[in-house]
């Protein structure tokens, strides 16, 4: 599905993308390419760290062919323009979490479904494997070269500064961020809290003056955002999981020599390799440095859990028409085959 925006976009730049592919133009100059990421991912991130491996590789494996010009944090476009940035041609790498692709694909929709994987175990089966590779299949439909699929950390905590929170009814009247995927704000309105879509550099900011209460985040994240400071309860419902990601416009990518866009591939299966086993070992540092200030996690009890997830996925009917159903289909049978 591509939008009405990147359609237009992609024919007003078609000229420009032919003149940077023609032979002998740009690219038969010694002069290595210089292509430019941008990510709102932090250094100190899992994500930040394999974005920055990316960049050396790329350098490494094109023999200085090519060289990616870094910026994280959002210094350039955050984790909604980024993408928007892609499309543009403001830059050449981009990207952000699955919730934020809706406006541009359908493909990622399916993991804003509460509870549609069950877990991390599950969840490296299907992002790892056959379904990874037709997530990409469908981003080129789409426009997109995906580049990278990166873990995330884990599954999303909610987390809150008002009272603890053990079944969706404490929830009521609670202001909560969100992304800007319809799912997640449809599930939090389901279960009685009050969503508000507000980008992530504005989310600390957000706690501490009240404009939101609590946010539904992973515990890699609130950590290096230092976001813990301002949060005291968090609880474990683990309704939903995603990744990061990293992409370029397709037609972009194909305008590259062939040996840029090898070093390029070999380059992000490296980097997410590396990013992926970092993400891991964050995650557990991360829960352990909200004990250590003092944030309470709660574990909900299995009769609390079915709660959790009978209200979660009636949110499914809702977008019954607007997922990609082979796909969820796929990702279903390949947590009952494993």
């Amino acid at each position: 599905m591509k939008t009405e925006f990147l359609k237009a976009v992609l024919a007003i730049g078609a000229a420009a993308v032919i003149g940077l592919a023609a032979p002998g133009a740009v690219y038969a100059q010694a002069k290595p390419v210089t292509l430019k990421l941008a990510h709102g991912a932090t250094a100190d991130q899992a994500i930040g760290k394999a974005m920055l491996k990316f960049g050396e590789l790329v350098a490494q494996k094109s023999g200085g062919a090519a060289k990616v010009d870094v910026h994280l944090a959002g210094s350039l476009y955050n984790e909604r323009t980024s993408v928007e940035a892609i499309v543009n041609g403001a830059v050449d790498f981009g990207g952000s979490s699955n919730a934020n692709w809706a406006a541009f694909t359908r493909t990622l929709m399916f993991m804003d479904l509460p509870y549609v994987i069950s877990d991390e175990a599950a969840f490296k089966r299907v992002l790892h494997g056959r379904v990874g590779e037709e997530i990409r299949k469908r981003f080129e439909k789409d426009g997109f070269k995906l580049v990278m699929i990166l873990d995330n950390g884990g599954f999303r905590d909610i987390v809150n500064n008002k009272r603890p929170i053990r079944t969706p009814a404490d929830l009521k009247g609670l202001k909560f961020r969100t992304t800007a995927s319809p799912v997640e704000i449809a599930m939090f309105r389901n279960w009685g809290a009050i969503p508000t879509a507000i980008d992530w550099a504005e989310v600390y900011n957000g706690l501490g003056s009240g404009v939101v209460d609590g946010e539904f985040v992973m515990p890699t994240w609130m950590a290096t955002a230092k976001h813990y400071e301002v949060l005291k309860y968090a609880t474990r419902n683990r309704a939903a999981i995603g990744v990061q990601t990293l992409a370029m416009r397709k037609d972009r990518f194909e305008s590259l020599p062939p040996n840029i866009q090898s070093a390029i591939i070999a380059a992000a299966k490296e980097a997410e390799v590396y990013g992926n086993e970092l993400d891991s070992d964050m995650t557990e540092k991360a829960r352990a440095y909200a004990k250590s200030l003092g944030v309470v996690t709660y574990e909900p009890t299995e009769q609390e859990m079915q709660q959790w997830r009978t209200t979660g996925r009636a949110v499914w009917k809702e977008f019954e028409n607007k997922i990609d159903k082979d796909l969820v289909k796929m990702v279903l049978d390949a947590q009952s085959n494993g």
